[in-house]
């Protein structure tokens, strides 16, 4: 089974936002986040644990090997076996 069909080697991410719902995505191949200094972050499958500030743009990820792109808010970015979770406050 190669990784990209294997969902425990996938990625899961949680935009969790205290101003409106959220958003899941489950399986996602990989991502690219603004970060708060203007620079981009990508993250794939096995990444290492981390936590970052984000800005305001889009989340740039690859699911299904096809690329989309969702609008967040400013928040905080933590990556923990392969759970991405983005907490904003908007």
């Amino acid at each position: 089974m190669s990784p990209q069909s294997d969902p425990e080697k996938l990625l899961k991410i949680q935009v969790l936002s205290l101003g409106s719902g959220g958003l899941e995505l489950e399986q996602v191949e990989g991502l690219q986040v603004r970060l708060k200094d203007g620079s981009w972050l990508g993250i794939r499958p096995g990444h290492a644990a981390m936590i970052a500030a984000t800005g305001d743009g889009e989340l740039k990820y690859r699911k299904d090997s096809q690329d989309q792109v969702v609008s967040v808010k400013a928040g905080i970015l933590t990556l923990a076996d392969n759970l991405v979770s983005i907490l904003t406050t908007h």
